[in-house]
């Protein structure tokens, strides 16, 4: 069994497929309690000793990023917390048959007993964002855990409860450049040495960003510490997947230079070009959405480093959402052309003058901003817009004006949910609402799917940004240190700068130049698959006819979906 499953049915259970190479498990007395992920504060064993005493689950002092299970069959009772962000989602729904839980959505869906249909209300959702991130999933009637919550499921009764939100990472004093890198370093070190004493047979997965770089570097010193007894000056592993295409050379060199910059071994795991059976095979698995083309190839790397002996993958998934990323960096921007322009009809005029000259440019979307700074609704506010690829037009076409805002609104209520305010004294423009979002809407959505497609092969992967650690000190890092204009990420470089060359940190962060729209267009290899793609009532036969002429991510997602619906509800 992937992952773990529980079933209750006549308030007994009837199931519980318990630990694996990606889980601790402990249990006593009947009561089973598993941990995914990295768990310190306190010992599984100690959180089963305090539920003998209270009878409820209690995550005081805990850090790290896991997700807890606790199972008494004899009281009839189930807790499920996930820590701020944990390393794998929990799905649970309530049945006729009594309550189901796991880490794998495919598997649950199947085992549960409901009827499986989509969840319509949440089609807007994956249209604009290609995931659906939060409390709902796909399916009508599966949930998954929110971040910081407890959901309890007590003979029969569900209750849920949120235990851990942002206001409660903040600390009075506020760092500086200096000390903010300082803690930094020191917080990655510890978090990676924790790692480390739990599988040190790791790899870093590198890109050759700055996240995953910075990730090498403490993680070759750690391994130099602990490995000196061997007498050895072999480093570390790390592992990249390769497509062999021209569009993707640049990330390859991209990565290599890192690597002979770092002096790491290096595990390059061919992929071959998508096909349509094989997103069949990854979508039954996992009964989930990938964001994007390269999710798909988290099962080619898995299963490489499998082969090879590695135990998990250590990803930087996390450190745009953290450190600073391109959205309130365009919210900075739009102030700025604010003050230099403070006419509206100017802006929107100097917009179309642009666009007219140079289509797809940087300059007009910002102009376009500097008029709706503070205008939530508006579609490519960062609040709103996950990527330059979204089409919010399509989504409008098909869905509505008000279907298209209230998917944006519901992926806003998770930054509500974590008590992100709208707006404060040292932060008016709410540039940690349009970092953030990012971070608990796709970032975490992204990082539990490659741990689930890591999972498959009986890898673990961890993220390290994602750590509670790592995010309390990055909460308390000064916003004009944590923003700083033209220059994301400012104080990730300037750690990452004390063991490379400058350029290493100052160089720019690549996209992932995957060929998905040649493989999508007449001649690919997905072609046939779009040709198959089935009738839905919300798209009509026009419509439909124009997204399979488009080759773009609008196409993609359709695509991924229909072979989720056919999966699993046709």
């Amino acid at each position: 069994m992937i992952g773990f499953f529980g079933l209750f049915a006549d308030n007994k259970l009837q199931s519980l497929d318990g630990a694996d190479s990606c889980m601790d498990y402990v249990s006593q007395n009947g009561i089973f309690l598993l941990v995914q992920g990295l768990l310190t504060g306190k010992t599984p064993q100690e959180l089963l000793d305090s539920y003998f005493r209270t009878e409820t689950l209690s995550v005081d002092g805990l850090e790290g990023n896991f997700v807890l299970v606790l199972v008494d069959a004899v009281r009839q009772t189930v807790f499920l917390y996930r820590h701020l962000v944990g390393s794998y989602e929990t799905y649970y729904a309530q049945t006729a048959n009594g309550f189901c839980f796991g880490s794998n959505l495919a598997t649950l869906a199947r085992r549960s007993g409901l009827s499986l249909r989509p969840n319509e209300s949440m089609l807007p959702v994956l249209f604009l964002y290609r995931i659906v991130p939060g409390h709902y999933t796909l399916f009508d009637n599966i949930f998954k855990l929110l971040p910081g919550e407890l959901v309890s499921w007590k003979a029969g009764i569900l209750q849920r409860q949120q235990l851990l939100t942002m206001p409660m990472f903040e600390e009075s004093h506020k760092t500086d450049e200096k000390e903010s890198v300082d803690r930094t370093e020191f917080i990655l070190d510890k978090i990676l040495t924790d790692w480390y004493s739990r599988k040190p047979n790791s790899a870093v997965l590198l890109s050759g960003g700055v996240d995953s770089m910075i990730l090498q570097v403490y993680w070759n010193n750690i391994w130099r510490r602990f490995e000196a007894h061997r007498q050895t000056h072999r480093l570390p592993q790390s592992a990249a997947v390769v497509l062999n295409h021209p569009y993707t050379k640049p990330d390859f060199d991209y990565t290599i230079s890192a690597v002979r910059q770092l002096g790491t071994e290096h595990l390059n795991i061919d992929q071959q070009p998508l096909c349509a059976e094989m997103m069949s095979e990854i979508l039954s698995q996992t009964g989930d959405m990938p964001n994007h083309v390269q999710s798909f190839y988290f099962a080619t790397l898995a299963e490489g480093m499998k082969k090879a002996g590695l135990e998990a993958g250590i990803c930087g998934e996390g450190a745009d959402g953290m450190f600073g990323n391109s959205c309130p960096d365009d919210i900075l921007s739009a102030l700025i052309w604010q003050r230099k322009i403070p006419v509206p009809i100017f802006r929107s005029l100097a917009a179309k003058f642009i666009d007219w000259i140079k289509p797809q440019n940087y300059y007009a979307p910002i102009f376009r901003l500097a008029n709706h700074v503070t205008d939530f609704d508006y579609p490519q506010h960062p609040q709103n817009n996950a990527a330059t690829f979204t089409d919010f037009d399509r989504v409008e076409e098909l869905f509505g004006r008000n279907g298209m805002l209230e998917a944006m609104r519901y992926r806003r209520s998770i930054l509500d949910r974590m008590a992100v305010p709208l707006s404060s004294a040292d932060d008016p423009n709410s540039l940690l609402r349009a970092q953030l979002i990012g971070f608990f809407g796709e970032g975490i959505t992204t990082a539990t799917y490659w741990c689930s497609m890591f999972h498959l092969h009986g890898v673990e992967m961890y993220n390290p940004f994602q750590d509670s650690r790592l995010i309390r000190v990055v909460s308390n890092i000064q916003i004009d240190t944590r923003f700083v204009h033209g220059n994301p990420k400012q104080v990730l470089k300037k750690a990452l700068a004390r063991h490379v060359p400058e350029e290493f940190s100052r160089r720019p962060k690549l996209g992932f130049g995957q060929p998905i729209f040649l493989w999508l267009a007449p001649g690919g290899c997905l072609f046939d698959a779009v040709r198959q793609i089935d009738d839905q009532p919300w798209l009509p036969p026009k419509a439909k006819q124009e997204i399979l002429a488009t080759p773009n991510w609008f196409l993609w997602t359709l695509l991924c979906y229909d072979i989720w619906y056919k999966t699993f509800c046709r």
